[in-house]
């Protein structure tokens, strides 16, 4: 699955990435009720409104955030069902909390 994310960009199907200033859909986090954020999103390139946003929860305070084990509150957010259809067994990488040698990969 991971090949496939990076094949999926070598070839030019995706964008592999968040865009700055795109309009990512707000959502919250519904243990602490603060705004997550966006790290992630993979983007068609025929149609950049299609896409896979990979949402965290940085607030420290949240009751499931543990920096120990390095646990936040995550979401995978489709745009549409044809997004779904596209991207559902794409993982997507995230170098997590400033560490270049931690990645996860997301489903």
């Amino acid at each position: 699955m991971i090949n496939k994310y990076a094949n999926l960009i070598n070839h030019g199907h995706i964008l592999g990435g968040a865009i700055k200033d795109f309009p990512y859909p707000e959502k919250v986090c519904p243990f602490c009720m603060k705004r997550l954020t966006v790290v992630q999103a993979i983007h068609l390139t025929t149609d950049k409104y299609q896409y896979k946003a990979l949402y965290l929860d940085p607030n420290p305070s949240c009751p499931v955030y543990d920096e120990n084990v390095r646990k936040a509150y995550a979401r995978i957010y489709y745009s549409s069902d044809d997004a779904y259809a596209a991207f559902h067994d794409v993982s997507m990488p995230v170098y997590r909390w400033e560490q270049d040698d931690l990645v996860s990969y997301y489903k």
